[in-house]
C-alpha cells in the first residue's frame, strides 16, 4: 500500500502545474559533477541565485501562463474572498481578503446554526500551490508491527507432474500402487 505525502521541494523550480502551464522551460542549471547530489553545490552564488526560481518569480514570469481563476490584482482577491456581507454583521477588515484556500473548510461563526459557509469544500478543489512542496508516493508502514509477506509461485510447473501436491496417506495420485516415503522409507499407498 502506498500513500501520497507532501515533502519539501528541493529542486531549482517549483511544481506549479496545477496553477497553469509553462509556455517555455525555465533556465536549467548545468548538471552537477559525479558524487554531488544537490543541484546547487557546484555553482557560484550569483549562478545559484539566477537558476533558483521562487513560486512568485515563476508566477510573474512570461514563461508561465496561469489559469484564469487565479486572482491577479486586489479586486480579484476581494471578489474571491470568503467574506459574505449578507451573513456577517460586523466584519473585520481582514475578512475582505481572506481566501477559502488558505482558511480551509472550517465552519464560519457567522453561518446560521453552525453550518459550513458557502463554498467550504474548497479544500477538495484546491488548485493553488501554497507552499513549495511536491507529492511523493511513500510505502505505508504496517500497523500491526510486522511485515506481511505475500508468497507466490517462483516457477511455473506443468500441471501433469505428479509431485505438485503434498504427498501423504490421504492423497490420491495417478500412482495406484505402493510406494516408499522419501523421509523414512515406510510403505504407504497413494
Amino acid at each position: 500500500m502506498y500513500m501520497d505525502k507532501m515533502v519539501r521541494n528541493d529542486s531549482y523550480e517549483p511544481d506549479l502545474r496545477k496553477e497553469g502551464k509553462y509556455i517555455c522551460p525555465m533556465p536549467k542549471p548545468p548538471s552537477p559533477p559525479m558524487g554531488v547530489e544537490s543541484w546547487h553545490a557546484h555553482l557560484a552564488p550569483h549562478e545559484r541565485l539566477f537558476y533558483h526560481q521562487t513560486m512568485s518569480s515563476v508566477r510573474y514570469s512570461k514563461r508561465f501562463r496561469a489559469t484564469a481563476s487565479i486572482p491577479k490584482d486586489s479586486l480579484d482577491f476581494q471578489l474571491q474572498a470568503r467574506y459574505d456581507h449578507g451573513r456577517e454583521t460586523f466584519p473585520e477588515k481582514v475578512d475582505a481578503v481572506l481566501q477559502r484556500d488558505t482558511c480551509g473548510a472550517t465552519p464560519s461563526w457567522a453561518a446560521p446554526y453552525g453550518q459550513s459557509e458557502v463554498g467550504s469544500n474548497a479544500r477538495m478543489n484546491l488548485f493553488r500551490v501554497l507552499r513549495n512542496t511536491q507529492v511523493v508516493r511513500v510505502k505505508m508502514q504496517d500497523s500491526l508491527g510486522h511485515p506481511l509477506i505475500i508468497g507466490g509461485c517462483k516457477e511455473k510447473i506443468h500441471p501433469s507432474r505428479v509431485k505438485l501436491i503434498c504427498s501423504g496417506v490421504h492423497t490420491q495420485l495417478v500412482n495406484n500402487g505402493f510406494s516408499r516415503q522419501t523421509s523414512d522409507g515406510n510403505f504407504f499407498r497413494y
